[in-house]
């Protein structure tokens, strides 16, 4: 898997899969080619595409708000031209609000919805055309949020869930054609969305010391799996969903709401999001 498109590469998860994907290709004598996306003027694009060319890949970075449904459909167009073909897109872009369901609103409902979910299925259907001709695959960045109750982030839950479902649907029609569809589904994870609250390592112990593994989880660790699921060695996986979170989604929400990360969360601000 040479030729990848991966959404919020900038910074984080996006960032460590798209360093992992092009050290694995290199390891095996192909010239990685890698699309990074992300919103904004931000610096953190380029940076990733330096380190990735330093490595001797080809990248390029491409801008767009996924919020608009004809972005997903032009990242894809863009990543064809730029690598000659697709061989997978990861799509790790997301995000959410912090609060409760009697206080976003609709308009952020909906965002939080169309990046996590609709954008995935946008992707997908743009990249279809070219992933049957590379039998390629897709992998969506999901969230243990999908199969639990999380303090203070009312859409965000319901988003991962449904993208969990897209995933199976997805997988389901699209398997005849050599297409392989799975989710990588983080716990609480050292990204840019924790790493302000998670940057003291107190606060890192704390809330380590309720995961079963007893510690945070790193983007390392997320993109070690997304490596394992577009890769060669998981051609007969699809429709399946990873949890890496280090045996966090075996406690049950009224635990972790009570002790753990859910009562840090409400100290904090209630800002927890993993992807």
């Amino acid at each position: 898997m040479s030729r990848v498109l991966v959404t919020g590469g900038s910074r984080g998860i996006g960032r460590s899969i798209c360093l992992r994907i092009a050290r694995d290709a290199l390891a095996r004598g192909e010239k990685p080619k890698i699309v990074v996306t992300g919103t904004g003027t931000s610096p953190d694009l380029g940076n990733v595409v330096a380190e990735l060319e330093a490595m001797g890949a080809a990248a390029l970075a491409v801008t767009g708000d996924l919020n608009d449904p004809e972005v997903p459909k032009r990242l894809v167009a863009q990543a064809v031209e730029f690598c000659g073909g697709l061989d997978a897109v990861v799509h790790n872009a997301g995000g959410t609000v912090a609060g409760t369901l009697m206080k976003i609103s609709v308009a952020n409902w909906d965002s939080v919805f169309a990046v996590n979910c609709r954008a995935f299925f946008l992707l997908g259907v743009a990249a279809q055309p070219a992933l049957r001709q590379s039998k390629g695959a897709l992998c969506a960045i999901g969230s243990n949020a999908a199969e639990r109750v999380q303090a203070f982030l009312n859409a965000y839950p319901p988003s991962k869930a449904a993208l969990l479902m897209l995933v199976q649907q997805m997988a389901y029609e699209w398997g005849r054609y050599g297409i392989r569809v799975n989710c990588v589904s983080p716990g609480l994870t050292m990204s840019r969305s924790t790493e302000a609250a998670l940057s003291d390592v107190k606060d890192q112990e704390r809330v380590g010391a309720h995961i079963p593994l007893k510690r945070v989880g790193t983007p390392e660790d997320i993109a070690n799996a997304v490596a394992f699921i577009i890769g060669p060695d998981a051609t007969y996986i699809t429709g399946e969903n990873i949890n890496v979170d280090g045996g966090l989604r075996h406690l049950g929400s009224e635990q972790m709401l009570s002790e753990g990360a859910g009562s840090w969360a409400a100290e904090k601000g209630g800002m927890l999001k993993t992807s």
